[in-house]
Parts: C-alpha cells; sequence; structure tokens
C-alpha cells in the first residue's frame, strides 16, 4: 500500500484554524500593554486555543496511520529537528492557554469564553502565584512564536534550498488533477 502523500482533511482544517487563531492572539497578547480592552478576547481566543489543540491531539492519534510521512530521511538532523518542533509546538499550544487561565484565576477572575460560559475555578486568589503564571505564560507564549517562525522556516527552507513544496501536503483543498498535457509527459 502506497503511503499517503497529503494529510487527512481533519489534520489539515485543525492545523489552519490554530493557526490563525495562535498567530491572532500573539499579536492580541502583545498589544495587551496598550489595549487592556483586548484582554477578554485574548482569554476567549486561548481557551478556543486551548480546545482546538487538544481536538487536534485526539485527532492526530486517531488518524495517525492515515499521516504521510516525513519528508526528511529518518536518522537526519532535520528529522530530529522536525519531531522536535512539532512535539514543542503541541506542548506549547496547551501549556500557555492553561497557564493564563492559572494566572487569570489567581488574580481572581474566572476565564471566560466570550461571555458563553466560564471555565472552572482551578486556584483561589494569590496574587504572587498570579505573577508566576503569568510570567510562566509570557515565556510559554514566546516559545510558541519561535517555534512558529521556525515552522514557517522550515518550510521555506525545503523550498528554497530542497526545491520542495511541502505546502500542499496540508492545505485542506481538494487535489487538482494534472493538465492532460502534464500527465502524458510523466
Amino acid at each position: 500500500m502506497k503511503a499517503p502523500s497529503r494529510y487527512p482533511i481533519s489534520v489539515s482544517l485543525l492545523h489552519w484554524l490554530l493557526a490563525i487563531a495562535l498567530i491572532g492572539n500573539l499579536v492580541i497578547g502583545w498589544l495587551l500593554d496598550d489595549r487592556e480592552g483586548l484582554l477578554a478576547l485574548h482569554k476567549s481566543i486561548g481557551i478556543a486555543i486551548l480546545a482546538l489543540a487538544l481536538i487536534r491531539l485526539t485527532n492526530r492519534l486517531r488518524v495517525r496511520d492515515q499521516l504521510p510521512p516525513s519528508v526528511n530521511k529518518t536518522g537526519t538532523a532535520a528529522y530530529f529537528i522536525e519531531g522536535m518542533v512539532h512535539r514543542l509546538l503541541y506542548v506549547l499550544m496547551l501549556a500557555a492557554p492553561l497557564l493564563g487561565w492559572l494566572k487569570t484565576n489567581a488574580a481572581g477572575h474566572p476565564a471566560s469564553f466570550f461571555e458563553l460560559f466560564t471555565l472552572p475555578t482551578l486556584l483561589s486568589r494569590n496574587r504572587e502565584l498570579s505573577h508566576w503564571f503569568g510570567e510562566l505564560h509570557a515565556m510559554a507564549a514566546y516559545g510558541l512564536a519561535a517555534l512558529v517562525g521556525l515552522h514557517l522556516l522550515g518550510a521555506l527552507a525545503h523550498r528554497l534550498l530542497k526545491g520542495q513544496n511541502i505546502v500542499p501536503r496540508i492545505v485542506p483543498l481538494p487535489r487538482r488533477p494534472l493538465p492532460k498535457a502534464r500527465r502524458l509527459a510523466d
């Protein structure tokens, strides 16, 4: 049986939804010092990121037999780096919103999702803990931003250095058939 060349649609859709939410929330997070009015939006998107990351992880385990193999040769530094970046992305996609939730609770506030529902309170008010969870949340967010940048650089390096356009593997669009002239030449 031939290995798949593209990711399943569920993996692709969750990848791009999380990418948009993560990048948007990182930008909003950086703007918080100047615009406190964005805090409720930042928290709500963070809750969505936590839910989407859990769904994505569960889905990835569910469809693991349908995932295309790495384009990097097994045992190479590129293969190792790819695996580490992906694992750390998952860890930080879960850790950053969890730390934000803990920081919010320790500050004495509930974590609300667009005022539709509130997450359970995990900690009672504790100013010192709120400060530390805030610091850890910020570190996780900066780490996440760096990993997203590495992820993008990896795709760019494949394109520019190896001539491999790997982006279509994760795009959630149906594969277009090759024009008839190209099919004959292949």
